[in-house]
């Protein structure tokens, strides 16, 4: 991070609910979008890394292309959306996947901490681990504001438009918030 990059202290929670709100406004479906949310939770907990997150947020949403083998899966998609394809395949006995990108190591690898499963890297191809997964850190994290910007860009897709019809069946706080 260069000097002079603004941080801003947040709570995990913040971190895990906005990030929620950023996925959906990224179009991400919800199952993919909560994962998505708690992947950020762990990792700015664990290492700090927001950027990670943005650039999982910002990459295009695509389908997962698949392919099963007797002991092995080979995936390709956006981050997101093959992260949980590939904690499934664990789950189902699977020993090893291959994903296409590099650069989704981190997240992939966070997501499967999430999901308790240690692992083994050989470039991009992954095994179950026999090691213990490190657990987060409570408390608050630093974030960079350029990464922020971006989170709270995307969720302010996910808001209600402004308009007398809207303010007229409820949106917004009205005149008092005594929620």
């Amino acid at each position: 991070m260069a000097a002079g990059d603004d941080l801003l202290m947040l709570s995990l929670n913040e971190v895990q609910s906005t990030v929620l709100k950023a996925a959906r406004g990224a179009g991400l479906p919800l199952g993919q979008a909560e994962d998505l949310a708690r992947v950020a939770s762990y990792l700015m907990g664990i290492r700090g890394e927001a950027a990670v997150i943005t650039r999982a947020l910002q990459e295009p949403v695509t389908e997962v292309q698949a392919r099963w083998q007797d002991s092995h899966v080979t995936l390709s998609g956006s981050a997101a959306m093959i992260a949980p394809v590939i904690c499934d395949a664990f789950r189902m006995g699977y020993d090893s996947v291959t994903f296409a990108k590099a650069d989704h190591s981190a997240y992939i690898g966070a997501a499967m901490a999430v999901q308790g499963v240690p692992l083994w890297w050989e470039g991009c191809t992954i095994r179950r681990g026999d090691s213990e997964v490190l657990p987060a850190k409570p408390g608050p994290v630093t974030v960079p504001a350029q990464d922020w910007d971006v989170w709270m860009g995307l969720a302010a897709k996910t808001y209600v438009p402004e308009s007398e019809t809207s303010r007229s069946t409820g949106a917004g706080a009205g005149l008092t918030d005594n929620d």
